[in-house]
């Protein structure tokens, strides 16, 4: 039977690292891509609130992950600052989101 601990001993450190930067890096590449489809919209319907979608997106999902590579792995910043830019980015990406939802469409 593996046990937790025996799971936990077996797992490289280093693998994983490389993993969780991989991950961040098809989270930017995700996020980013959304928010370009979402911008396509933006300019083919004069959409207003589609402009804010489009910035939420790239705010939630491209802003955290590119800081997580370029100030956590480039440059060394500490990860409790690296997270703190993250979590500003996705606040201000929900709060855009919302008021692209929330505004209403004029035709």
């Amino acid at each position: 039977m593996i046990t937790p601990e025996l799971l936990l001993q077996s797992i490289d450190l280093d693998t994983l690292s490389r993993i969780r930067t991989y991950s961040e890096l098809i989270s930017v590449a995700l996020g980013l891509a959304i928010s370009y489809l979402a911008y396509l919209g933006y300019r083919r319907n004069q959409s207003r609130p589609m402009l804010f979608i489009a910035l939420g997106f790239a705010l939630i999902l491209g802003v955290p992950g590119a800081a997580l590579v370029l100030l956590g792995f480039g440059l060394n910043v500490p990860i409790p600052i690296v997270n703190s830019v993250g979590q500003v980015s996705e606040l201000a990406g929900l709060v855009a989101i919302l008021y692209g939802l929330w505004t209403p469409h004029r035709t």
